[in-house]
């Protein structure tokens, strides 16, 4: 594998942006760079999945790298962000991402069975701790890798294209601005726009949505009924705002749709981030294939008041490491469209941005993909250096027979550290397929309303759990609220067959007096049992593989099962 060298592919709606970077000692330089257009027959037609894999693998046989490892980026159209806030102060690393997994259940707009989920941007105050949680569908993310699978390729990490993008705007935006002003960054591509808007090198609200410059093209194919590249080539040349009556043209349709999402980013951005001020955009940077259009950057500077420039990608990149370093050329007639691809691949370098999207499973084969190849080149190697032995030996024996019992012990060291070599890689190999599972409180939750689907008799007031860190150590405290002694009693024994958990203690049984009927409370202590991780893991993974109507036949089962108990 090559070492300090990432590739990193944009897959957008219209192409593919594909860049090769290398860190140096003096910096990071760009070796590669191309773009490859699908084969287009509509400017609404989707892009089928082998279409867009064959034209990954034709950009892949010009620009991309042997062996050099590649990170992928994924629309943000396609992702979902949410800021969660008022976590606990005192969370550690490992408790941190117990709670936002609690959390990303009732805040993701899909099952959290169905999702891929991290979380970055962590921000600790006296008052709690603030996160930002990314999440996607299981199946759009796999949809992503699997268009490098034709290549033989896993991607090393996943983030969303305005994430990449940030990181190079962040880099250059070195300017001295008000607190409350910040700068928009806005990609316009063929099937959508994204921006960011960045308050000095920090992201502070992103969005996407689907006006680009097919939408334009699609306006024209309306007009004079030509196929989309006739209708494209005449988008190109004649689509000039300044040319064009005012609300008479296609390209002024567009424009104005552009301009009424931006203003509406504005004041999405305003209500997130409480912003009670009037200006909140100090000014406008436009990049993409769609800020090409002659006349944009005035035009939507005279409707929304701000300042806006054309901001060319390529050209920041050789602001912050060089312009020697970089090859030009390579790039020459698309650098503004890399905005996503230079930003991926710096962050891979850099690590600026901890957040991944790339399924733990995935990331296992990845770890086992390399140590294969590890494994194999260090057989090669022995192979190679046996041959030239034995090339030297059957030389110098017609020399000097006596060089073969030397020669015999070699060969008997090399074959030992070959043994040794392979045993190491399998121990390894079982470490990373040995991943030890570890208990959440959500597991422990999970479980107890599995065990108590029948809330009408006894029902929880009160919830503790503590020492989870050390599953030995660890002890669930409830009260709970029955009809009758006898109901409490039933409520241990439901617990004891769960075989989660063990020491199982009932307190003393107190009882009061509610709408004129008695009511008994108890406080039940128990332990986690000893293979209770083992067995959530196992829960785990069966409710990922479980439809909604096994679910529900499960309930009913459980449902069945607690009557007959309590008969």
């Amino acid at each position: 594998m090559t070492k300090n060298q990432i590739v990193s592919i944009d897959i957008g709606t219209s192409t593919i942006k594909l860049v090769q970077l290398e860190q140096t000692a003096s910096g990071i330089r760009l070796m590669g760079a191309g773009v490859e257009a699908y084969p287009h027959a509509d400017s609404t037609a989707e892009i089928s999945t082998e279409a867009i894999s064959e034209t990954l693998q034709q950009l892949w046989r010009q620009v991309g790298g042997r062996n050099t490892p590649v990170v992928l980026s994924i629309p943000r159209l396609l992702v979902t962000s949410r800021r969660l806030t008022n976590l606990p102060a005192a969370a550690t690393d490992d408790q941190l991402s117990n709670l936002v997994a609690m959390q990303a259940e009732t805040e993701l707009p899909f099952r959290i069975e169905g999702a891929i989920y991290d979380h970055h941007d962590v921000y600790r105050s006296e008052d709690g701790i603030s996160v930002e949680l990314i999440a996607a569908r299981r199946e759009t993310v796999q949809q992503q890798i699997d268009y490098l699978k034709p290549l033989g390729l896993t991607p090393k990490s996943i983030i969303p294209s305005t994430l990449a993008t940030s990181v190079l705007a962040g880099m250059v935006d070195r300017k001295d601005r008000s607190s409350t002003e910040m700068t928009m960054v806005v990609d316009i591509g063929a099937g959508r726009t994204d921006l960011c808007l960045m308050a000095g090198d920090a992201l502070r609200f992103s969005r996407s949505f689907p006006i680009g410059g097919n939408q334009l093209t699609h306006l024209y194919q309306q007009e004079t009924g030509d196929n989309f590249e006739v209708t494209e080539r005449r988008k190109i040349t004649n689509a000039a705002l300044e040319q064009q009556p005012e609300g008479a043209a296609p390209v002024h349709k567009w424009a104005d749709g552009l301009v009424a999402e931006l203003r509406r980013s504005i004041n999405g951005a305003k209500r997130e981030l409480n912003f009670n001020g009037d200006r909140i955009v100090s000014e406008i940077w436009v990049c993409g294939g769609g800020a090409r259009i002659s006349g944009l950057t005035g035009y939507i500077a005279d409707r929304l008041e701000v300042p806006v420039l054309l901001w060319n990608p390529f050209d920041a990149f050789k602001e912050v490491w060089g312009e020697q370093r970089s090859n030009a050329q390579a790039v020459d007639g698309f650098s503004d469209t890399l905005a996503v691809a230079l930003g991926l691949g710096i962050n891979a370098l850099t690590s600026q941005i901890s957040l991944d999207l790339l399924p733990s499973e995935e990331k296992v084969k990845l770890t086992q993909a390399q140590q294969r190849k590890r494994t194999l080149m260090a057989v090669a190697a022995g192979l190679a250096l046996l041959v030239g032995l034995g090339f030297g030996g059957l030389t110098w024996n017609r020399i000097h027979q006596a060089k073969i019992v030397a020669l015999d012990g070699a060969i008997r060291n090399i074959s030992q550290s070959e043994s040794n070599a392979k045993r190491t890689l399998v121990k390894d190999l079982a470490m990373v397929n040995l991943l030890t599972p570890r208990a959440s409180p959500l597991d422990i939750v999970r479980e107890l309303s599995v065990r108590f689907a029948d809330r009408t008799k006894i029902a929880w007031t009160t919830l503790n759990i503590s020492r989870l860190d050390d599953p030995e150590k660890a002890k669930i405290t409830f009260n709970i609220e029955a009809q009758s002694h006898q109901d409490v009693s039933q409520a241990i024994s439901i617990m004891a067959q769960s075989g989660a958990f063990t020491n199982i203690k009932s307190g003393q049984v107190t009882s009061i007096e509610r709408d004129k009927r008695p009511i008994f409370q108890a406080q039940i202590t128990c332990n986690l049992a000893k293979d209770a991780i083992q067995t959530f893991a196992q829960t785990r993974h069966l409710n990922q593989n479980r439809s909604p109507k096994s679910e529900n036949s499960g309930q009913k089962r459980e449902a069945r099962k607690q009557k007959k108990i309590d008969k």
